[in-house]
């Protein structure tokens, strides 16, 4: 899978992203009111303001609207009404109060790209969530899904600095780099950590700092638990670009 596959999937995740800070009243700490959540075979806002959910469901396509108890549905596989699809999200849009981002670009979806995306997603969450629960304490994020990488990630950080903080993440990869990568990624970046050999994986410095580790070279082989082991290897080495 690359991430020019899934990139209709990726833009109504864009657009969930944009509705969801639409609605939230109290801003999160490092943009997590607009990040989204991976739950069973869905990608949704997470309940807002305990009384809305938005989401996509990635077996049947089909794009929900909910508050409270009333519901609003689009079929985003509809094969022959692209017009008929976004005529549909705009009048969902409409009739809860919110503005339709003109920015974001609406396409069909096909079945393929949802089946395609599905294991990937899965796997990816369920990997970063095991690796979530060996952290047990301290400050850190839940397993996000960023709508603008189209990533997977926890954000853990230092009890010194809130600032000073490591990226763990899972990637489709983006346009400059197809293909999916986890990433572990030490910020603000110490250089002199790079003479730290690694069990798996490069170190990074094109565009972002940190570690590379191929996903479908070197990861997608291994089971969750495995993949969770390998980040914690490398979350471990990450840790001492904070005592160089």
């Amino acid at each position: 899978m690359k991430e020019k596959e899934v990139r209709e999937l990726h833009n109504i995740c864009k657009l969930l992203s944009n509705l969801k800070s639409q609605l939230i009243t109290t801003k999160l700490p490092h943009f997590g009111h607009d990040a989204l959540f991976l739950q069973s075979d869905e990608i949704t806002t997470g309940l807002i303001n305990n009384t809305t959910e938005i989401k996509v469901h990635l077996l049947t396509g089909q794009l929900v609207y909910s508050h409270n108890e009333d519901n609003t549905s689009v079929n985003l596989r509809d094969e022959d009404h692209v017009d008929v699809i976004t005529h549909k999200i705009l009048e969902m849009v409409t009739k809860y109060g919110l503005v339709m981002p003109s920015s974001i670009n609406i396409a069909r979806i096909s079945e393929e790209q949802l089946l395609s995306y599905h294991p990937f997603a899965l796997k990816a969450k369920r990997s970063l969530e095991l690796f979530r629960m060996g952290l047990q304490s301290g400050s850190f994020t839940l397993v996000h899904l960023w709508p603008d990488g189209f990533d997977f990630s926890i954000e853990w950080f230092t009890e010194h600095k809130d600032e000073e903080q490591i990226g763990i993440g899972i990637s489709p990869g983006e346009e400059q780099y197809e293909s999916p990568y986890m990433y572990v990624n030490p910020y603000p970046f110490n250089k002199q950590v790079m003479e730290t050999k690694l069990p798996i994986g490069i170190w990074y410095t094109k565009g972002w700092n940190g570690i590379k580790v191929e996903w479908d070279k070197d990861l997608e082989k291994y089971s969750e638990r495995k993949i969770a082991q390998i980040a914690w290897e490398l979350y471990s080495i990450a840790k001492n670009n904070f005592q160089l």
